[in-house]
């Protein structure tokens, strides 16, 4: 895409560039004994949303115990994915048509196909052929939560990484809302004022098990947890003013001390040794970096005395190198991000309006929130490399999403 003039007062010049790059063939066979085909269907899907390779589409037939490699390779494909269900075992095993060898090979234990748990075990073999591919994560077997508005009330779900497999988290007729997941994927922090006032709370997601994080009087918002599953930083009330907060085995403190301005939206470095949160110090609201033990917190988002800014919802990478944020460009939305320095500042969006976005695990995709994109709204997905955008959840209503770390991990592969 080409260039855009930058309209935000940011004090940077924001422009929107994709670089073109080539994207291999693959071509995923019949599976034997798949009857129905819904495991290769799902790890097509998946790898299409990888967002890595280009779909062939194999002619109808029989598997092949010995595919004409070659053959393929002369169609357009440097990538032949052989597999085989027998009971609950996936066998699958990756030709590099190319070199004429075996890329990879593994087999994956299922749970029975219609039992809870096999489309992610699924998932978790496609992250599997991603890796043997490319070498780099997937993010396939990965959820995000988001909050759906309803009558007088939001409440949290979950949706799978491919838009299937919703799911209902809270059912409390109340508000819910800034959904967050531990780094082990277990549990979800959430603000609710289903006891009142704006208080954060923990939800084991397997039992169903709650805590309260933070009653504390005022506001208790926006909650990221840190690498370590077990402090977790959030917008706290502290002497008028909305500080970020620490709490970690029942003990609290602030990082920042303000004056008449607020801070919220924490989330931490994957070190956890930093933090990017929003503040509205300067007038207008603007991302920031600082350390967790403290020191002067610098503006990332960009600053021009004079001129209007407003940038929220950042989100630091589970890989290391960005923060996306959203930003309003000519007044409108739109998703950006920037180094931890403050240098690289790109857009990724321009069409529409769109915010809150949050990383997958792969640190290559975000999913993000707009309430008119593609005339319905809903949750999309932005590859940040090619700037592919598909929808993950249509219509209006549905807000604020986080994405899980990996939620299982294939066992048997190699």
């Amino acid at each position: 895409m080409g260039a855009q003039n930058d309209t935000t007062p940011a004090g940077v010049r924001l422009r929107m560039t994709y670089e073109a790059q080539y994207s291999p063939g693959f071509v995923v066979l019949p599976f034997a004994g798949d009857v129905g085909g819904a495991a290769r269907q799902i790890v097509r899907r998946d790898l299409e949303f990888s967002d890595r390779f280009e779909m062939k589409d194999p002619p109808g037939g029989t598997p092949a115990e010995r595919p004409d490699v070659a053959a393929w390779r002369e169609r357009g494909a440097d990538w032949v994915l052989q597999g085989a269900l027998e009971g609950t075992t996936l066998t699958l095993t990756l030709h590099d048509a190319v070199y004429g060898q075996v890329k990879g090979t593994g087999t994956f234990s299922l749970p029975g196909r219609g039992e809870r748990g096999f489309r992610m075990a699924v998932h978790a073999a496609s992250d599997a052929v991603v890796r043997w591919a490319t070498g780099q994560p997937g993010y396939a077997a990965s959820r995000i939560a988001f909050v759906t508005a309803g009558r007088g009330s939001k409440e949290i779900y979950l949706v799978d990484s491919d838009g299937e497999g919703t799911a209902r988290v809270t059912s409390d007729g109340s508000i819910a809302l800034s959904p967050a997941w531990a780094p082990d994927g277990r549990r979800l922090a959430f603000t609710s004022f289903k006891g009142g006032g704006p208080h954060l709370f923990e939800r084991d997601l397997a039992t169903g098990g709650e805590r309260t994080v933070s009653g504390r009087d005022g506001i208790n918002i926006t909650p990221a947890y840190a690498p370590d599953g077990r402090t977790i930083a959030f917008g706290a009330t502290v002497g008028g003013n909305t500080e970020i907060a620490l709490s970690s085995g029942g003990g609290f403190r602030t990082l920042t001390q303000s004056r008449r301005y607020e801070n919220l939206s924490p989330t931490f470095s994957p070190d956890g040794g930093s933090i990017a949160f929003v503040s509205d110090r300067l007038g207008e609201p603007a991302v920031y970096v600082m350390g967790v033990d403290g020191g002067e917190p610098r503006i990332v988002s960009g600053y021009q005395y004079g001129r209007r800014g407003y940038s929220t919802s950042p989100d630091w990478s589970p890989t290391g190198p960005w923060i996306a944020y959203s930003t309003r460009v000519a007044g409108v939305a739109q998703i950006a991000v920037v180094g931890p320095d403050g240098r690289g500042a790109r857009l990724l969006t321009d069409r529409g309006r769109n915010e809150d976005p949050s990383w997958a695990p792969d640190g290559r995709h975000l999913v993000f929130a707009s309430p008119d994109r593609d005339g319905s709204g809903g949750l999309f997905v932005l590859d940040t490399v090619t700037g592919k955008v598909r929808t993950l959840v249509a219509g209006r209503g549905f807000g604020l999403p986080a994405w899980s770390p990996v939620l299982a991990r294939a066992t048997g592969g190699n």
